[in-house]
Parts: structure tokens; sequence; C-alpha cells
């Protein structure tokens, strides 16, 4: 049985060339997506740690040990199993002398001989090794500029010595002569400048810079020069920072596919150090606990995200096997006829159908592993443009092939079966139909219509149960009805996954199989076509359950489509204007004195790249009667209208270009906050009675700022009182109340078309009085280095991408072997006198009736879906100023441009080729 199975496969391959096709594409999807998981896994896990170089952080309270101890308590954690390294660090602080301004703070760092520092330390100019009493000055100090080589410095450390309240004063002094300048990478610049209290996690627009913030660092060695210091202090009034850094075997403690083991490794390594430096009055803290604390959570997230994305491929995958196999079986009738009149009983049918599924989910497993391991790179995020190395497991490998076997017995084991259990006599007539032999039941598709019709308008409007009567009671209090709203909720989150699928389910077979309105629909749409028009909408009613089947699958991918790339888009629109409307334009600098605002304000605007720039003030002010404070900007209308970045959905009641006009022309105005003005229901011209300092000023009303909130049912504080977003007063009222209120101030910076933003924030934070800068651009690019985020990202567009070639492949193969099993009505068409050019316009106009249809309802119901997803995430952060919106960028209207072009050619091409090629067979078999 197992060679005739081969035989026949090998026979009939281009009938099984058509499974396999789909088997192919869902098992290297399948291993693909596998692959790209485990490597952008193990890349977003590295990223996340490299932030982190350091592993356990010892350090002491309340003492200060000597520098021997210290040297002790090192070695013996560097023997500890699983420990790779250990080293000690000392810090001190420095305000500088005479030279440098009253601002200037430099930070004096020990490192051992043997530090992970010098691995990343690179010796601009200057000796090549630290002796006593030197220092190397690092280059991208902020006041490097100032300091020359072989110069000195004088460093005092003051301290307290003394018993109870009888303390005196002391001073120690180290004079340190600059012996090089040197340059660090990113990790010997953490190790040697971060203060490793506790581990820090950062925000994906947040994450440490050294372009943001910058430091004057000086490097000594610790063994030289920072014991003396050490030892010359009695303990604890020593003015050092002084810790022990430890570095355990990543490569064999962590493992990025099982976190709960990492964890337990690390967190038991972190339990033999905190014994061994007990006796010397030290602790260890865990630096990686959290990280890999939240990479456990995003990973299961992407894990999931990954999953869904997956779903579309392997239902497609499902049903082109069906499809194919269920008119493979049907053309091999006359085969199955034979064998069962030479005795082949059902069982033996149906085992050999079910070897010849083995053998093409073998193949197509092995087949697909390899392409999804050549197609890893599309799968896997690059780092900084850098593709990572694939990772391909052996688990991924036999996983890859379980699922092509899975996909294919799914496929196949019902058609088989129906086909093995055929009458000998019904097998060898000529023509006849397998599926649909029982018939359909018509309520199971009005159930699924119906709960998807209801999602879809929950979407339409808006509206998300959940967030509704989360932390609200209802208005009623009888527990049966609170039973019934629990498991409706449930049913209601369930439907947000699967309504439109239901929708598209239930639709398709109501409106195409079970009824004759959409082939009447047809025949109205094809009249221009005459007896073709009447003659295909007869084939598309001779066979409504594959054609509402077909009708099903484009909807379903091209409504899939929409809202994932809808959804991807929106949310990228998000980020990039969340990230400008928090950063206040391209770029914002904040100072470390107000002293010399406007020498600093020249400054920025002389360089290179910068279009504009404008102050802008903090400040707080009260409302009568009121005891919180309402957040105030006060800002020059006419540059800051030029400069900052806005959108016009803030401001209403009056434009923001006439709102600031008014405020030019007269200072004793404010633009209101909306939420303020809704409560105290104040409209434009009316004036309002602020406090700013002492001063107490009555406020003409010329426009209002921010969103209006609406009112949670669980947020128990009235918004208003909490001044959800600012109000906007000018620059010029500010200044005559400046002697009397507390202000912060910021300078925004908008840059000319094509400067590069990095570059420009670097130039401004080497000015003096920056204490630090925010750029557009870095923050930007941050967040799109993050592998937690684009990693997921990616996947999605890539899952989009196969679901769009496996539908196209899955309308191809339906068309295909519909007319493959029609060959024979085609080829008496054409002798009985039908042209090409009007047998493919019939064919066609019986496909693109499906195609259009099926187009139509899926663009529909994605544009509805995202609708209801961007109006979930507005509802969910209510406070935010920047709101999700639906937006489709140039990218994602290629892609679905892609999609939609595909689908319809997959229906149009087989129809061309084949309706070629029968013709083509005619024509030889007459000139013969």
């Amino acid at each position: 049985m197992l060679s005739y199975a081969l035989k026949r496969v090998i026979r009939s391959f281009g009938l099984f060339a058509a499974l396999l096709l789909g088997v192919v594409l869902a098992s290297t999807f399948f291993a693909g997506v596998n692959i790209g998981a485990d490597t952008t896994a193990k890349a977003a896990l590295n990223q996340q740690l490299s932030s982190m170089p350091v592993d356990i952080t010892i350090r002491q309270y309340g003492l200060t040990s000597r520098s021997a101890t210290w040297v002790t308590a090192a070695t013996e954690v560097a023997d500890i199993n699983g420990i790779v390294g250990a080293e000690v660090v000392s810090r001190a602080y420095w305000w500088g002398d005479a030279t440098f301004d009253d601002y200037t703070q430099f930070k004096i760092v020990g490192i051992s001989n043997a530090s992970r520092v010098y691995d990343g330390l690179t010796v601009v100019s200057g000796a090549g090794s630290l002796g006593a009493n030197e220092t190397y000055v690092w280059a991208g100090s902020k006041s490097v500029d100032r300091i020359d080589m072989n110069s000195t410095f004088s460093i005092n450390f003051t301290y307290w010595f003394g018993e109870g309240y009888s303390l005196t004063e002391k001073v120690l002094s180290l004079s340190v002569k600059v012996v090089g300048f040197v340059d660090l990478d990113d990790t010997a610049y953490s190790i040697a400048a971060k203060e490793w209290y506790e581990p820090i996690v950062y925000l994906p627009t947040q994450e440490y810079s050294r372009v943001t913030y910058q430091d004057n660092l000086l490097i000594v060695s610790w063994e030289e020069t920072f014991t003396k210091l050490i030892d010359a202090i009695p303990s604890p009034s020593s003015p050092f920072s002084t810790q022990i850094l430890a570095y355990i075997d990543r490569d064999t403690l962590i493992n990025p596919w099982d976190i709960p083991a990492s964890l337990d490794a690390v967190r038991t390594i972190t339990a033999r150090v905190d014994n061994e430096v007990a006796e010397y009055g030290m602790n260890a803290d865990n630096n990686l606990e959290q990280f890999l604390m939240m990479y456990q959570y995003t990973s299961m997230s992407m894990r999931f995200s990954f999953f869904i994305v997956a779903l579309p491929v392997f239902f497609v995958a499902w049903y082109v096997g069906t499809t194919v196999s269920d008119v493979s079986y049907n053309l091999r009738r006359r085969e199955i006829g034979l064998l069962l009149t030479k005795g082949f009983s059902t069982g033996q049918l149906f085992r050999m159908f079910l070897t010849e599924s083995i053998m093409i989910g073998i193949v197509g497993g092995l087949i697909g592993v390899g392409l999804g391991f050549l197609l890893s790179p599309v799968f896997a995020t690059p780092v900084k443009g850098v593709l990572v190395t694939p990772i391909l497991s052996q688990e991924v490998i036999v996983i890859a092939i379980i699922f092509s076997l899975a996909i294919t017995l799914l496929s196949t084991f019902r058609p088989s079966r129906r086909a093995s259990r055929l009458p000998p006599v019904d097998a060898l007539r000529e023509y006849m139909y397998v599926e649909e032999v029982k018939p359909h039941k018509q309520r199971w598709p009005w159930v699924a219509f119906s709960l998807g019709l209801y999602k879809i308008v929950m979407f339409l409007f808006g509206i998300n149960l959940v967030q509704v009567f989360l932390g609200r009671p209802p208005p009623f209090a009888n527990i049966f009805l609170l039973i019934l709203l629990s498991v409706w909720l449930i049913i209601d989150s369930i439907l947000s996954y699967i309504g439109p699928l239901l929708f598209f389910w239930g639709s398709t077979k109501i409106f195409i199989q079970g009824s004759l309105k959409f082939q009447e629909l047809v025949t109205r749409a094809t009249r221009f076509l005459g007896d073709l028009g009447t003659l295909a909408t007869r084939n598309v009613q001779r066979n409504p359950a594959r054609a509402a089947s077909v009708a099903f699958l484009i909807a379903l991918i091209i409504g899939y489509s929409f809202q994932t790339i809808g959804t991807v888009s929106s949310e990228q629109d998000y980020i990039v204007r969340r990230i400008n409307a928090d950063v206040g334009s391209d770029i914002s600098v904040q100072l470390v004195s107000e002293a010399n605002v406007s020498q600093t304000t020249s400054a920025i605007e002389e360089l290179s790249g910068v279009a504009s720039t404008t102050l802008e003030y903090s400040l707080s002010g009260t409302l009568p009667g009121q005891y919180y404070s309402n957040q105030i900007r006060a800002v020059d209308p006419d540059s800051w209208l030029s400069t900052a970045y806005y959108e016009n959905e803030w401001f209403s009641g009056n434009d923001v270009a006439t709102a600031l006009q008014q405020m030019n022309t007269n200072n004793q105005t404010i633009i209101l906050e909306r939420n303020i003005a809704k409560t105290l229901e104040k409209k434009v011209g009316d004036t309002v009675a602020l406090t700013i300092g002492s001063s107490t000023l009555q406020l003409a009303i010329v426009g209002f700022f921010g969103l209006e909130v609406v009112q949670q049912p669980y947020y128990t504080v009235p918004v208003y009182t909490t001044s959800a977003f600012w109000s906007y007063v000018s620059l010029e009222l500010y200044e005559s109340l400046s002697g009397s209120t507390y202000y912060s101030a910021r300078i925004l910076v908008r840059l000319e078309t094509g400067a590069d933003g990095k570059s420009v924030a670097s130039d401004i934070l080497n000015l003096q009085d920056v204490n630090y800068v925010r750029s557009v651009a870095e923050e930007l690019e941050t967040y799109q280095s993050n592998l937690m985020i684009t990693g997921a990202l990616n996947i999605q567009r890539i899952g989009v991408l196969f679901s769009i070639l496996a539908a196209s492949v899955a309308t191809g193969l339906a068309t295909l072997v519909s007319l493959q099993e029609r060959k024979r009505e085609a080829s008496i068409m054409n002798a009985r006198g039908l042209s090409f050019k009007q047998l493919v316009t019939m064919l066609l106009a019986e496909n693109l009736a499906i195609v259009v249809f099926s187009a139509i309802l899926g663009v529909v119901v994605g544009l509805i879906v995202i609708r209801g997803n961007v109006a979930a995430s507005n509802a969910m952060f209510y406070y935010s100023l920047v709101t999700h919106r639906v937006v489709f960028l140039p990218d994602a209207t290629i892609l679905l441009s892609t999609c939609i072009i595909l689908i319809f050619a997959s229906a149009i091409i087989p129809v061309v080729l084949l309706t070629k090629r029968y013709i083509s067979k005619v024509e030889r078999i007459v000139r013969l």
C-alpha cells in the first residue's frame, strides 16, 4: 500500500502539488515565525541586558571597610561558581575650583587594573596606563575643552570625624595630574558612571542616553590612588561610595526561552554571594531580576501576538488543503471505483489516502523548514540595521514537521474518508460533486452572523462594554442579572477577537450559499454580458458552497489585513505624535540655571540646522477658593507658534493662531484649560480670576486648550481638580510677575528641513548652562531600535504579508482545481463555438463577482474594526493630550493595495492561463 501510494503521488504530482504548495506555505511561515521569534527573543534580551552590564552589586550600609576588606570580599565573590568576574569600584564627587563655573560637578571614579571598563576604553591622547595620583579625563566630558594635558587638580574631600554630637569637620586633599584623554563605549561608560544602587528599567522612549545627560568624568586607579583615600578616612565618615561589581556567566545561566529557570539561577547566585559577603557587613543586589521579569511578560505578549498573527495563515492552509483534496478525490473517482471493484476495502482506501497525506506532510514540513531558515532574515528584526544570526533549533524542526503533518491530515481527513466510502457505482460516474453531502443547517450561520454583527456595531460606535462597567456598579442589584452581565462581558471580550470572523462566515453562508439574492445581483451586474452573464450566474448557483467558502476566505484575509496594518499604522502615528508632544518641538533644552537664558538661546540660534527657537516657562496658579495648583505655561505668541509642536484639535473657542494673536495684542489674556472652563461655565470673552504667586489677575479668555476629559466611572476625583492639561499666558505677562512666583524654563528648538536632530542636540549639549536635551530624532531612534516593540510589529507585518500570499494562493488554487474539474466542459463549449475571449469573460464573470463582493465586505469591516480599536485605546488613555486616530501611512497603503491586487490577480491569471491551455488542446486535436 505504501509503494502504491508513493507511485500515485509521483504519477499525480500535478494534483498533489497544489496540496503540497499550501502545506509548504503554512510550514514555511510556521518555521520562519518560530526561527524569527527565537532569534528576535535572544537579540531583544541581549539588547535589554546590555543596558545593565553589571549583574550583581555588593555594597555596605553604615560602615566603610578598609581597602583590604574590599579586595578580600571581591576575591571570594569571584571564586563562586557561576561568577565570571568581580571588581571594586569607588566614586566621589567634586564641585571643581575657581577655574570652572559654580555648577560644574566632577565625578571621580576609581577602577581596578583588571576592570571591565578597560575593555571599552580607548586612549585618545596621553599615557597608556594610570599611576598614583594620575587621572584620565573622559573625552565626552562637558568641560573637557577647559582641561589641559598635564594640568593638575587640587581636590578637597570634606568629612566629619568624632562621636555623638562632638563632630569635627576635616578635609582630605588629593592632587591628581591629567595624563590622558579617553573615549568610552556604552558598556564602559555605564560601569564607570552609573551608581549601581538598584536596577533601573527605562521606558522605550525614555531609555538612558549619553547624548541626553553628560558628566564630567575623571578616572583614577583604584589600587594606586583610591585605596589611600579609603584607608585615610575612618568609618563611617567616608565621603566615598565603594561597591563590588560582579558578573555572572550569562551564556550559561540565562536562557531567553526559559526565563523562570533563568530567574531562579540568578537568584541562587545572588544568595550565594550574599552568604559570602555577609561577614563583612555587605549585601548583594540582583540587578537583573527586574529586566528578566519585564522581559518574561513582554516575550509572552510577543508570543501571543505571533500566535494571533499566524492563525489566518494556518486557516488558509487548512482551507487550501481541504478544497484541493475535495477536488482531487473527485477527479480520482474512476480510480477509486476500479480499486473498489478489484477488492480494495474502504479501510484500505482510507489508509492509502492517509499515507499519501503523511508523505506530503513530511515533504512539505522539510521544505518549509528549509525555506523558513532561508527567509529568517525577513522574520528576524535587524538590530541597528544589522541582521542577527538566525537560530535553528532541533525543537523548531520537529515542531514544524509535526505542524505540517497536522495541517495535512486535518485538510485531507474528511475528504479522504468521504471519498473512500463512495459506492462503486457512484465512484464510476463521470461527473459528481462530493462536497456538502449533509444538508446545511441554517441556524448556525444566523447565530454567527448575529454575534458578529453585534460586535461590528459596537466597533462602529466605539463602545467597549468592559471599559464601561470597569469599576462601576451596574444600575441594578439583582444577583441573577449580575451573573448574566459577567457572562456577557466575557463573551463580548471574546467577540473582540472572533467577531469579524463570525460575521464573515455567517454573511457568506447566508447571502451566497443559502440564498439566491446574491445570484440575482450577479445576474443584474452581468446583464451587459448577455447570455454569457446568465451562464456565469448559473455556474455560481451550481456550486454555492464552494463560492461561499472562497468569499469567506477572501473577506477574512482582506479584513484581517486592513485591521492589522491599520492598527499598526495608527499606533506608529500615535508614537511619533506623542514623542513630538512630549518633547514640545524638534528639540527641547532644560537649563541648569535660568540666569543666562538669553545668552544660551542666542547661542542655540547660531548653530547650524536651527530654524527657530522659543522660550517657554512653566509655573502654577490657583483659582479663587481652590487649594490645588493649575499648570500654566508662559510663551511668546509669535515665536511659539512657529517653533512649538501642537495640533489644531488641542485648541478650541478660537483657532490657535487667532488666540495667540489676541494674546500678543493684550497680555492680560489667557488660553484657559478646557476642563476648568467647562467646570466654571466660561466661554471665550469671559474673564477668569487667577492667582499667580502673590498676584491675583483678571484675565480675558481668548481660547481653550486641551481635550474634554469624559469623567470615567471608576475615577472618583473630579477631573477639573487635577488640571488635566494646562493654560497659556503671554511671556510679557509672566515677566511682570517673575519675581513673585516659582518657575522652570526650557528652550524649544525647531530644526531646518533635513537637519540632523541628534547632531544638533549634541552641539546644544556642549553649550554652557545646559542640563539636558531631549531630541525627537533620538527618542524615535530609541523606540525604533527596541526589539521588544519592533520585533512584534515586524512579525505582524510579515504575518499580513503571508496571509495575503496564502489567500492569493488559496484563491488561485481554488480557481485552478475548479477549472481542472471543468476542463471537459470548457473544451465542449469551445468546440461548440465559444471563443477564447467569450470563455474567459464567462469564467471571470463568475469569479470576479465573488471576489468583488468579498473585497468590499473585508474592507468595510476592517475599517470598522480599526475605528473600534482606536476608540478603545482613546478611552483607556483618556487623560492623554495625544489621541489615536485612523491613519494609513504610505507603507501601509502600499501593502494593502498590494493585498487587493494580488487577490484579484489570483482570480484572473489562472482563468486566462488554463482557458488558453484547454483551447490549445482542442485546436491540436482538431488539426490532428
